[in-house]
């Protein structure tokens, strides 16, 4: 099976969604363009190649490249308010109105919510990513409303989809790099606080005794310890219940402990747990591949084979967004050609002698000529391409999308209308069409005399 990006993977999962809840898309030339493509072999590759051509011209590429933008901003968002919480963790830590500091309290204000959080992740691996991470949460909501676009919620549900597998790694990635800026922030505004004004530091408790709080102490300070920050002794704890003016260095000495416990039992685990949540990311990203044994590729796999496509007329549609006609910037030919489209059945053709610069396409009534027209303009496109409705017949949907399809191919497209006196009432509805396609209205012929003039 074939690899692919993880975008070209988002793209492909937000066409299936669309087609899933607004019907199919019409792609009869997307499906000739990729059956010719020598270049595509496994169905994989040709429903990716499908998804791309029809994002691209439903959009939905642009609207996933807004998402993108809107993702990394808001990540930018949650980067500021990071930096702001680690300011008021330290400023929460060290009361600048009372200079005597209460370590218990310090330490609990600045790992507190920190350690609480972490261990709220830790038992998320006993749950679904979605009911634990209220930080990944909000910067999906906030991707979502930067976005501005009708089609966010589909990009953010076929985002969601896609990296299903990777989700719980990206939102601890967030997580922990929130946290990650905002301990490193406290650290250094704490730092800086210090350095600027003279604290002094004691504990005070009811229910510990001076032991409980020694051994605490040792435990939380052994593994900073390891790594150079001072680990108050025995006798300068216990001092410092209520006498640490009678210690000099024990100001130093606690400013040191505190700030190891917060590198070491903050930064420290945040940062791995940030990079491992990174590496999982990447490495569950890139394993994701194009599930072509879904249900909802049946229908699409059956299709690119030819033995599966139906002949027939597309069912009519009295209500339907008409497509928009695109040029192409190709090598234009200098040959002109003409075309009939659904005329009656013994309509001659052609309906007027034509001149030797006129090619004749001849009457297309079947989906394999429409095919066979589309591949024979795609390599050979035209300067000017005049097509023949039945102007008796009401536009459909077919007619409609076949006309777009095929005059992609054209530097000028003309439409001439084979209209009776009877089917007249048919006429007004036929240009409104025509015109909202983008065919300009002297384009639009229904007098003989104007099909004789452009074939002369």
């Amino acid at each position: 099976m074939s690899t692919f990006r993880f975008q070209d993977l988002w793209v492909a999962q937000a066409i299936r969604q669309k087609e899933e809840h607004w019907g199919p898309l019409e792609d009869q030339a997307i499906m000739v363009k990729i059956k010719a493509d020598p270049n595509t072999h496994s169905i994989d590759q040709k429903i990716m190649q499908r998804a791309q051509l029809l994002a691209q011209r439903e959009g939905l590429t642009h609207v996933i490249q807004q998402w993108r933008t809107s993702a990394k901003l808001a990540l930018w968002i949650l980067a500021l308010f990071a930096i702001l919480s680690g300011i008021t963790l330290a400023f929460n830590a060290l009361d600048t109105q009372q200079q005597q500091v209460n370590i218990l309290i310090a330490l609990a204000a600045l790992l507190g919510l920190h350690l609480f959080t972490f261990f709220l992740w830790l038992a998320s691996f006993l749950a679904s990513w979605q009911q634990q991470s209220l930080l990944g949460r909000l910067w999906l909501w906030l991707s979502k409303k930067l976005a501005r676009s009708p089609d966010a919620t589909l990009a953010l549900q076929a985002f969601i989809h896609t990296s299903s597998s990777s989700m719980r790694w990206i939102v601890g990635s967030i997580t922990h790099g929130f946290w990650l800026i905002t301990l490193s922030v406290a650290v250094i505004v704490f730092l800086a606080l210090l350095a600027s004004q003279h604290y002094s530091f004691g504990w005070e408790t009811t229910i510990l005794s001076g032991q409980t709080f020694v051994q605490l102490t040792h435990i939380m300070g052994s593994l900073p310890s390891l790594l150079g920050f001072d680990l108050p002794s025995t006798e300068l704890i216990l001092q410092s219940n209520n006498q640490i003016a009678t210690l000099p260095d024990a100001q130093k000495t606690w400013s040191i402990w505190l700030t190891g416990q917060v590198l070491i039992w903050g930064v420290l685990v945040r940062l791995i747990s940030f990079i491992f949540c990174v590496l999982k990311a990447r490495s569950t990203l890139n394993n994701i591949a194009l599930d072509i044994e879904s249900p909802a590729y049946a229908t699409l796999i059956n299709r690119f084979s030819p033995s599966s496509e139906k002949i027939g007329l597309d069912s009519l549609a009295p209500r339907y967004e008409l497509p928009t006609i695109q040029t192409q910037q190709l090598a234009w030919r200098t040959t002109r050609l003409m075309v009939g489209i659904e005329l009656i059945p013994h309509q001659p053709w052609p309906i007027i002698p034509l001149h030797s610069s006129v090619s004749d396409a001849g009457k297309i009534e079947t989906r394999e000529e429409r095919h066979q027209l589309l591949a024979r303009l795609s390599q050979h496109p035209v300067q000017e391409l005049l097509i023949v409705c039945n102007g008796q017949q009401t536009p459909d949907r077919g007619i409609a999308y076949f006309i777009r399809d095929i005059s992609q191919y054209a530097q000028q497209t003309k439409v001439y209308l084979h209209i009776d006196n009877e089917a007249q009432s048919r006429l007004n509805l036929w240009e409104k069409s025509l015109m909202d396609m983008g065919i300009a209205q002297d384009a639009i012929w229904h007098h003989p005399h104007q099909l004789l003039s452009w074939s002369a």
